[in-house]
C-alpha cells in the first residue's frame, strides 16, 4: 500500500515541494514503547527525505493512496508529452525565483468517470489514478453531471485520486450529494469543485488534498488587484490560473473537516454574480446565498504566489465578458465591481437579482473552528462579504487575517505569527521577507469587531529607533532576523493603513479581551511610502485613525479606552488630557473613556465647496501618490487646553473622526465661515453629545435642516426637520438634536446626531437610539 506524507514547507509547487510518497512495509499496533496517544507505528520501505513537522499547533497529514479497486489511465499514453523539470524561473517571490513551467504538463489525457442523464452514483473505496484530461471540459476523474435533485444521497467516499491531470471530483448542477473521507494528491486544476455556482446542499467533509497545480502563470499584483485571465483554448476555465484544493462557488453547502495543502490558495470562495455554463440563465445569484456549515477546515502551504492570496480566500470574480463573446473573465484580485452580499431574502425570486439587501435582511457567512498555517501571505482573506470568523487559528503566517468588509466579527482567534519552527523554504527563500503581522485595520468603509483574541510571537522585536520592549522585555518577544524563522522588519501585531488622503477611517473598529503573548511591536501606522526622501507628509487617514478598546486590554488600562492617532501634526486632537498615554509603537494616544463626560468616538464628513471637493482623488488628496492635500482650515476641541494650538488640519477631503462628549468641536476654515455646509455620514453615539461651533459675522441668519438620505414622506414618516433656535448652548447640548443657538456675536452652535437613513420622524422628530425600531417595523 502507498501513502503520501504531506509537506510542511512554506512553498508547494511542481518546481519545488516536500511531499513524499512511500510504500508501507508493515504496521504494528500492539506495542508499548510509543508515546501516549500513538495507536500504531507504520514502517516504510523508503527513507524519509524531508522534515515533516508535528507540533502543538499543526502537523503533517498522511493520506492513503491505495485502494483495492483501481480505475486508471494507461501508462502508455495518459501522461503529458512534456513535464516540468524544475528549472524554470520567473519573478522572485520571497527571495526564490523558481516557478512551474507554464508550457509543460498541458496535455495529460487520462480516464474519467461521469454520472449523468438520470444516473445514480455510489462510489466507495476506489482508487482513481492517472485520470482527468487537462483543459477538457467535463473530463474529470469523478463527475456528478447536471443531475439536479435526482441524485440525492449519491456519494463519493473513502476513495483516492492521485496523479490527476484535471481536477478530482466535480459536482456540477447537482444537489444533496456527499463527498467524504477521500484523499487527493498531485492534481492539476481545482480539486473538489462546485462547477457552475448553482450547486447546493452538498456535503464535502473530511477530505484531504495536497500538491495542487495552477495552470499558466500565477496572477499577482503590486496592490490589491491582479491582471485578469480570459477564457481561451489554452485555459477553458480562466479561474484555473489560481487552482486550489477546494473551489466553493456557492456557500450554501456543508464544508466540514477538510484539509487543503498547496495550491494558489487552499480554499477558494470566488464571487459569481450569475451561474455559469448550462445554468447561466438560471434566476439566482450565487454570491447572495447564505452559508450552511463551514467548520473545522484546515489549509496550509498555500498563498505563496501573491501577498494577498489566503489559505482561505474569499475573493476573485468570475463572469461573462460584456463584449458579447460569451467567454469568461476571471479577476483573481479585489474586484469592487462585484461583491458578496449574503441575503435572507431571495431578490432574484422577486424579479431583481440586483435588488438591495436591506439591513434587516442581511446575513453573515460564518466560518468556524478553522486553521491556517505555513502561509507566507494571509491566513484568511475576505475582500467582500459580511462574515463571522469564530474559533480561527493561524500559525507561521505573514498576516493572520485580512478583512475588507463593513460587517466583520472575529471571535476566539489565536494568531501565532511565529511558532519557533524553522520554516522550510525553497532555495534563496528568506523568512525575513515574510511578515509577522497579526491584523491590519483598513482605511475606510469597514466595521470590524475582534473579541477574545490572542496574539503570540507577532511583531518585530527591535529597530534602530525603538526596541518595542515597553510592554514585554522578553528576549524572545515577537520575531526578528533569526535564520529560519525571522520576519520582516515592519511586522506588527496591529497595523493601520495610513497612506491615503482619499480613503479615511470612520468609526470602524472595536476590540474586547485581547491578549498579547511574547509580542514585539504592537502597533504601526503604516504608510508604504515610508523611506522616501524627503519623507512624505502625514495623511488624513493617518491623523484620524481611531479604535474603541472596549475593556482596555489593548491599552493596558483595563478599563474602556479610546485610541487615536499619535502623529505630531494632529496637534492636541487626540491628546485631550494630561492623563492620556502616548504609545511610541504606533504612534498612538490612549485616552480613558470614563475620564470625560459621556466620552466616545464620532465621525462626520464636511462639504462646503463642490469645486474644491471634486478635485479630491485627482489633482489633490490622492490615494498614495505624493499629491498635495494641504490644510484649508482646522478643527479643534473647545476649552482652554486647546486655545493656543491650531487643531486638526481640515483638508479638501474633510473626514473628521475624534472624541465626542466634551465641550464640542470648533471649525475654522481659511476662507471664512461656510455659506453652505453639508454634514454627511454622521456616526455619533446617542449618549455622547457632539456639538459643532462656527463663528459667523454678527447678524448672520442661518437655516439648518436634517434630511434622511433615503426617504419618501408619508403620513407615518417625515423626511426633513428644520432646526429651531434656542437661548443657550446648554439647551443645544441637552436637546433632541433639532435646535441651534446663535449668540449676539454670530457664534453658531448645534448638535449633530445620527439619524436613520430612511426617516427623521414618525412623523414627529425623534432622537433615535440603538433600540429605535426601523421604518415599518423593520430592524
Amino acid at each position: 500500500q502507498r501513502i503520501v506524507l504531506v509537506t510542511t514547507a512554506v512553498k508547494d509547487s511542481r518546481d519545488w515541494h516536500q511531499n513524499e510518497e512511500f510504500t508501507i512495509m508493515s504496521v504494528e499496533d500492539n506495542i508499548t514503547a510509543v508515546p501516549e496517544g500513538v495507536g500504531a507505528v507504520v514502517y516504510l520501505e523508503e527513507s524519509i527525505q524531508h522534515r515533516h513537522v508535528a507540533n502543538s499547533g499543526y502537523q503533517a497529514e498522511v493520506g492513503l493512496l491505495t485502494r483495492d479497486i483501481v480505475i486508471q489511465g494507461s501508462e502508455l499514453d495518459s501522461e503529458p508529452s512534456s513535464t516540468d523539470d524544475g528549472t524554470y524561473t520567473d519573478r522572485s517571490v520571497y527571495g526564490n525565483s523558481g516557478a512551474p513551467d507554464p508550457s509543460k504538463n498541458l496535455d495529460g489525457f487520462g480516464g474519467h468517470v461521469m454520472v449523468h442523464n438520470g444516473g445514480l452514483g455510489y462510489v466507495e473505496g476506489v482508487e482513481l489514478y492517472r485520470m482527468g484530461q487537462t483543459n477538457v471540459l467535463g473530463r474529470y476523474p469523478m463527475h456528478f453531471h447536471v443531475l439536479g435533485n435526482d441524485c440525492t444521497g449519491c456519494y463519493f467516499k473513502d476513495s483516492s485520486v492521485h496523479r490527476s491531470f484535471y481536477r478530482c471530483i466535480s459536482i456540477h448542477g447537482t444537489h444533496n450529494t456527499t463527498t467524504t473521507e477521500n484523499v487527493a494528491y498531485d492534481v492539476t486544476g481545482y480539486c473538489y469543485y462546485l462547477e457552475d455556482g448553482v450547486e447546493e446542499d452538498n456535503t464535502l467533509s473530511f477530505n484531504l488534498v495536497a500538491h495542487v497545480h495552477f495552470m499558466g502563470k500565477a496572477p499577482y499584483g503590486g496592490g490589491q488587484t491582479t491582471e485578469k485571465n480570459y477564457q481561451s483554448v489554452d485555459m477553458i476555465l480562466p479561474a484555473d490560473a489560481t487552482a486550489s484544493g477546494f473551489y466553493i462557488t456557492n456557500v450554501h453547502n456543508d464544508v466540514i473537516g477538510n484539509v487543503a495543502s498547496g495550491g494558489w490558495a487552499g480554499f477558494a470562495f470566488p464571487i459569481l454574480y450569475q451561474p455559469l455554463g448550462p445554468h447561466k440563465d438560471v434566476n439566482m445569484r450565487p454570491s447572495s446565498r447564505t452559508s450552511k456549515t463551514l467548520d473545522g477546515n484546515t489549509a496550509h502551504s498555500a498563498g505563496w504566489w501573491w501577498g494577498h492570496a489566503g489559505a482561505f480566500y474569499f475573493g476573485a470574480t468570475l463572469y461573462y465578458n460584456t463584449d458579447g463573446s460569451g467567454l469568461l473573465v476571471y479577476n483573481a484580485g479585489r474586484d469592487t465591481s462585484f461583491g458578496r452580499s449574503p441575503c435572507l431574502v431571495d431578490k432574484c425570486a422577486a424579479g431583481n437579482c440586483g435588488g438591495y439587501c436591506q439591513p434587516h435582511e442581511q446575513a453573515w457567512v460564518r466560518l468556524s473552528n478553522s486553521k491556517a498555517f505555513l502561509t507566507p501571505g494571509v491566513g484568511l482573506n475576505s475582500w467582500t462579504g459580511r462574515m463571522e470568523i469564530v474559533g480561527y487559528e493561524a500559525h507561521d503566517v505573514g498576516l493572520s487575517l485580512e478583512a475588507l468588509e463593513s460587517g466583520f466579527w472575529v471571535d476566539n482567534m489565536l494568531a501565532v505569527c511565529r511558532t519557533g519552527e524553522n520554516l522550510a523554504m525553497p532555495p534563496n527563500g528568506q523568512t525575513t521577507y515574510i511578515k509577522g503581522d497579526g491584523f491590519f485595520w483598513y482605511d475606510t468603509g469597514q466595521e470590524h469587531i475582534i473579541s477574545d483574541a490572542t496574539f503570540r510571537n507577532c511583531g518585530y522585536r527591535q529597530s534602530a529607533t525603538n526596541n518595542y520592549d515597553q510592554y514585554d522585555s522578553s528576549p524572545t518577544r515577537g520575531c526578528y532576523t533569526e535564520s529560519g524563522y525571522g520576519c520582516q522588519s515592519k511586522s506588527t501585531v496591529f497595523g493601520f493603513l495610513t497612506h491615503s488622503d482619499t480613503h479615511n477611517p470612520e468609526v470602524m473598529q472595536a476590540t474586547k479581551n485581547i491578549k498579547f503573548e511574547n509580542c514585539g511591536r504592537r502597533f504601526y501606522l503604516r504608510d508604504f511610502r515610508d523611506g522616501n526622501n524627503p519623507p512624505p507628509p502625514s495623511t488624513v487617514s493617518g491623523r484620524t485613525q481611531n479604535w474603541h478598546d472596549h475593556d482596555g486590554t489593548v491599552s493596558g488600562y483595563d478599563e474602556p479606552t479610546l485610541i487615536g492617532s499619535g502623529l505630531a501634526d494632529a496637534g492636541l486632537w487626540w491628546e485631550v488630557e494630561d492623563d492620556a498615554t502616548f504609545d511610541t509603537h504606533g504612534p498612538l494616544w490612549f485616552v480613558k473613556q470614563q475620564n470625560g463626560p459621556d466620552r466616545n468616538l464620532g465621525h462626520i464628513k464636511l462639504e462646503w465647496d463642490s469645486s474644491l471637493h471634486s478635485q479630491v482623488g485627482n489633482s489633490i488628496c490622492g490615494n498614495g501618490p505624493l499629491i498635495d492635500c494641504l490644510p484649508v482650515g482646522y478643527i479643534k476641541h473647545f476649552g482652554p487646553r486647546f486655545h493656543s494650538e491650531p487643531g486638526l488640519p481640515v483638508t479638501a477631503n474633510a473626514d473628521i473622526a475624534g472624541l465626542t462628549g466634551g465641550y464640542g468641536w470648533l471649525l475654522e476654515l481659511n476662507s471664512g465661515a461656510p455659506k453652505d455646509l453639508d454634514i454627511k455620514f454622521a456616526e455619533v453615539d446617542p449618549s455622547s453629545p457632539l456639538l459643532l461651533g462656527i463663528q459667523y459675522p454678527p447678524g448672520t441668519s442661518v437655516t439648518i435642516t436634517a434630511n434622511a438620505a433615503w426617504c419618501s414622506p408619508s403620513s407615518s414618516y417625515s423626511c426633513v426637520e428644520t432646526f429651531q433656535p434656542v437661548a443657550s448652548r446648554d439647551e443645544v447640548r441637552n436637546s433632541q438634536g433639532n435646535v441651534y443657538h446663535m449668540d449676539a456675536n454670530g457664534f453658531l452652535t448645534f448638535r449633530i446626531i445620527m439619524t436613520p437613513q430612511t426617516f427623521t420622524g414618525n412623523p414627529e422628530w425623534i432622537f433615535p437610539d440603538y433600540n429605535t425600531v426601523g421604518k415599518w417595523g423593520n430592524g
